[in-house]
């Protein structure tokens, strides 16, 4: 009987016409993957018609064929083919039209790399394909819906979670109501601090389209209790103001740690929690340093580094950038306020100074974020 045929790894196409994306999907396909790169979608199609491809990483703003159009075509010439959407634009209008046409999930960038990774491993999983050498069974990825309108919170919760999570960010109520009839969150996370009754009375709405889903809301406890009816299938967690971070992180981590698939969260120790209090309260501050962090604490900045990049997986200095960068994308989308404006109100020195950090982390440009 002839021995069955040595399984192969599986052959990611990354589809994006900036050189630096590809540099970092890389970092999610360099060891157990074949990485392919196409730079528009004409090159694309070619390289689906004429090779082995299992997963394509798919931009939607792309030079010549439009990225949906990609996507059709692909599909119709390789029906079982895994198609992913990595674009700068935020919409549920955006993501259930990819959706509806084939693509089996729709990432917004910036998207940690080894979350991307770790969902392409488990798309790859349910082909049940013997030929393709499935890299090792890693935690169940979960998804949380990030809900409120201060984007510096919005970045903080999403840089902090992104390497262990499908992070999901609405602004509004409304737009989480939305979102849900594409995504279905492990957990909600709603910032109604100062929030009007207006958007207090939308937790009922919310509520209705994510039935038996946790949330934690963040605000003032005689508003919000009101509204909420925790039972048996899920659970409502108000986390009062002023926030406590780590208390806010605490919750965060038992609820999403109640599934036994879940790979824990480290707690936030005393030295951390200040200082993502303090990074909420000065990021768009560009003379914090990890010496003003680390004195939160009475620590060496040296100590206190350590024991963040512990807790948080990524050193301090990184985690503020991230945040600041991340913040700044916030307001690309939601604003119309000048590039040069936004930079200074998140911290950067000026436009180019954010041009540059977006580059640099293969974001694309600022004005990118403003294609809807």
């Amino acid at each position: 009987m002839p021995a069955a045929p040595k399984a192969r790894r599986p052959v990611v196409l990354t589809v994006d016409d900036n050189r630096l994306v590809h540099d970092f999907y890389a970092l999610a396909f360099q060891h157990h993957y074949h990485h392919v790169r196409a730079y528009c979608g004409e090159e694309a199609l070619k390289i689906v018609r004429a090779e082995t491809i299992d997963v394509v990483v798919l931009d939607l703003i792309l030079p010549g064929i439009p990225g949906l159009r990609v996507l059709e075509r692909a599909l119709k010439m390789r029906p079982k083919l895994i198609v992913v959407i990595s674009s700068v634009i935020d919409s549920s209008q955006s993501a259930l039209r990819a959706i509806r046409r084939g693509a089996a999930d729709y990432f917004v960038k910036p998207t940690d790399p080894e979350v991307m990774e770790m969902v392409i491993r488990h798309l790859l999983a349910t082909l049940d394909d013997p030929g393709i050498m499935i890299p090792r069974p890693e935690p169940v990825v979960h998804r949380v819906l990030l809900i409120g309108l201060d984007p510096g919170l919005r970045a903080a919760l999403a840089t902090a979670l992104q390497p262990r999570c499908r992070v999901h960010v609405a602004v509004r109520i409304s737009e989480a109501v939305e979102l849900l009839g594409t995504i279905m969150p492990d957990l909600a996370i709603v910032d109604l601090r100062s929030a009007s009754l207006d958007r207090v009375l939308g937790l009922e709405c919310l509520r209705a389209a994510y039935p038996e889903g946790s949330m934690i809301i963040v605000g003032a406890v005689n508003q919000i209790r009101p509204f909420l009816k925790s039972s048996l299938d899920y659970r409502e967690i108000i986390v009062p103001e002023p926030l406590n971070v780590s208390s806010l992180f605490a919750e965060i981590a038992s609820l999403l740690s109640l599934d036994p698939d879940w790979a824990p969260m480290k707690p936030l120790g005393p030295a951390s929690s200040a200082a993502v209090s303090r990074v909420l309260a000065q990021y768009a501050d560009p003379t914090l340093r990890v010496e003003h962090l680390s004195a939160e604490a009475g620590l060496s900045a040296a100590h206190f580094s350590h024991i963040f990049s512990e807790e948080m997986g990524i050193p301090p200095m990184d985690y503020v950038h991230r945040v600041r960068t991340q913040a700044a994308i916030f307001m690309l989308r939601e604003t119309r306020d000048k590039v040069s404006t936004i930079a200074q109100q998140v911290g950067f020195y000026d436009g180019p100074h954010l041009a540059l950090s977006l580059r640099r982390r293969g974001l694309g440009r600022p004005r990118d974020f403003r294609q809807t």
